[in-house]
């Protein structure tokens, strides 16, 4: 019987680093979390197509299959809807601090350098209404990319209410509502100009014509407030400064942006939005938000949440690029005689990053050290440890 050793599209195997690495962070992410009193919650891979209706996301960009029964189940493309589920169904009482890890899938375009299977973990915090929740959310954020090596990285604010206020106040059908996105996510000023040359004579206008650049540091805050008057644009304006102000208190030198035209992400998002970008990265390796009408989605009565997500391949992906921080690899390889293996048992727990050679002469083992790029060899015999350096140290 033949079979088909190539992988589906958008996967992918992790070997050595890759798989160590992963591992570690997702420990990290959930040993953080479980030290600053959260409750971890598990959720099914598979789920019915039903749950993720609250994303934007077409059906066709999901992994989807018959059960048994005949009903449509999905492998899960998002992890917070399904903690939305769980809360609408198992009776637990807000507000309650949860956090998660697990694999999410998503059947990405080609060429779009996404894998369809990644790996991340995050926090939700449900039932909290107060800006305190979008603080402890960028308070972990920071922390945690800080313990994990990252420091070259910065956050940007949006608010989903300024975007949803003008598509309100506009009236834009969906066919407007798509090409209008479109517009904020280009950046492309020329043809906002274009697209709004019906609407002016709007309240709004000025503010929208000058939207895709306004973006940068919080002193955008200004302009903005000089453009509009609409009291929902200005109330999103001032819980981002308050966050901003709030979280300088901890982290005076963190660097944080806003995009007044951030699309959100989610059609679920009602509030303040956060992305966190690497030096030199392109993609977001966090992102979160507020999304009040969560429960909704479940025919509950609306509910105040936020949440915040590590993507942690792309995290892996940054640190792959930065030499300096790149996994730690086996720095000593320990070859024993047979008779010398509780001696060589207990250098393991002395030695960092070392482990048991389990080649049967010590040639091979200085084979296997060299072809692995493992600098050192602690030979262990009845004699005594003898140490082979198989790199010359510096100086």
């Amino acid at each position: 019987m033949q079979w088909n050793r190539s992988l589906p599209n958008g996967t992918k195997d992790k070997l050595f680093k890759e798989a160590s690495y992963s591992h570690q962070l997702e420990s990290l992410v959930n040993q953080h979390f479980a030290l600053r009193g959260y409750h971890r919650v598990e959720t099914p891979l598979i789920e019915f197509e039903e749950v993720f209706q609250g994303m934007d996301q077409k059906a066709t960009s999901r992994y989807r299959f018959f059960d048994e029964q005949g009903q449509i189940v999905v492998l899960r493309p998002d992890m917070t809807l399904p903690i939305g589920r769980v809360m609408s169904t198992t009776g637990i009482i807000p507000p309650v601090q949860l956090f998660y890890s697990g694999k999410v899938f998503r059947v990405n375009k080609g060429h779009s350098g996404e894998y369809n299977e990644q790996l991340q973990a995050g926090m939700e915090l449900i039932g909290y209404t107060s800006l305190k929740a979008e603080t402890e959310c960028l308070m972990n954020a920071v922390s945690v990319s800080q313990k994990s090596g990252l420091n070259d990285f910065q956050i940007e604010l949006g608010h989903a209410s300024i975007y949803q206020t003008i598509v309100s106040e506009l009236q834009l059908t969906t066919t407007e509502k798509a090409h209008f996105k479109w517009l904020l996510q280009s950046k492309n000023m020329p043809s906002m100009a274009l697209f709004l040359d019906a609407y002016q004579t709007h309240p709004l206008y000025s503010f929208i014509l000058k939207l895709p650049r306004l973006f940068g540091d919080w002193s955008i805050f200004d302009e903005v407030m000089a453009l509009t008057d609409h009291p929902n644009i200005l109330k999103a304006i001032a819980e981002m400064k308050e966050l901003i102000q709030r979280v300088q208190q901890v982290y005076p030198k963190q660097v944080l942006t806003v995009d007044i035209g951030l699309v959100p992400e989610m059609k679920y998002y009602t509030g303040i939005t956060f992305k966190g970008y690497a030096d030199r990265s392109s993609d977001a390796y966090f992102s979160g938000g507020r999304y009040d009408n969560l429960l909704t989605e479940f025919s509950v009565a609306s509910i105040a949440a936020v949440g915040l997500v590590f993507y942690l391949d792309r995290m892996y992906a940054i640190f792959n690029r930065q030499e300096s921080n790149r996994p730690l690899e086996i720095a000593t390889l320990i070859h024993f005689e047979n008779d010398c293996l509780q001696v060589a048992e207990s250098l393991i727990a002395k030695e960092e990053k070392s482990r048991l050679s389990l080649q049967e002469t010590l040639s091979e083992t200085i084979q296997y050290a060299e072809q692995w790029a493992i600098p050192r060899v602690l030979i262990v015999s009845d004699t005594g440890v003898e140490e082979l350096l198989l790199v010359e140290e510096e100086g």
